[in-house]
């Protein structure tokens, strides 16, 4: 959630595009792109994944803004929107690889292990599900409420609140293996 003085300007510039200001827009996409970029990118372990899907919201979103009732409800609109759009993208790509499998058998390509000394957030986060980075980024860094984040994934808040448990149990045993190879 944002602070209440830029909970208000984010409103602010969201009635003013609605009424066609193309510079209220633009600085209302100035200060949300990077969000969406960092979080379809780890939603989708692909940044040029997710500069194409940070795109296709983008577009969605200065489609359809004027259909936006509350201006409030702008952050957690926009985030369903984006959460879309990497589903989408993970349906075809699912696809992709369907196709190829049934063209021909590739051999399976393993993961490289890094080992580091230090493992920052963001690295932790990196290795979990990326359904679970992205929850637990709504959440934390995000700082929506659960529920809604529970609104963008269109599930129950209970549903929402045993994947936050779950996440954070693997994020916790993340760091415990982080630690345990210092």
């Amino acid at each position: 959630m944002l602070d209440p003085k830029r909970q208000a300007y984010n409103e602010w510039l969201v009635i003013r595009s609605q009424q066609g200001e193309r510079d209220a827009f633009e600085e209302l996409l100035g200060y949300w792109r990077q969000r969406y970029l960092l979080y379809a990118i780890r939603r989708l372990d692909d940044r040029d994944a997710a500069r194409d899907v940070t795109q296709d919201c983008l577009v969605s979103i200065s489609r359809s803004l004027n259909k936006l009732a509350d201006p409030a409800a702008y952050p957690k609109w926009s985030f369903r929107i984006l959460e879309r759009r990497c589903i989408d993208w993970q349906r075809r790509r699912i696809k992709d690889r369907e196709v190829i499998q049934h063209q021909e058998e590739l051999p399976e390509v393993g993961v490289t292990d890094r080992t580091e000394d230090r493992l920052s957030v963001e690295e932790i986060l990196a290795q979990l599900d990326p359904r679970l980075s992205a929850l637990l980024r709504l959440y934390y860094l995000e700082s929506m409420r659960v529920s809604e984040i529970a609104q963008i994934y269109n599930v129950p808040s209970g549903t929402i609140k045993s994947r936050l448990f779950y996440a954070r149990k693997m994020l916790a045993s993340a760091l415990d293996k982080a630690e345990s190879n210092n």
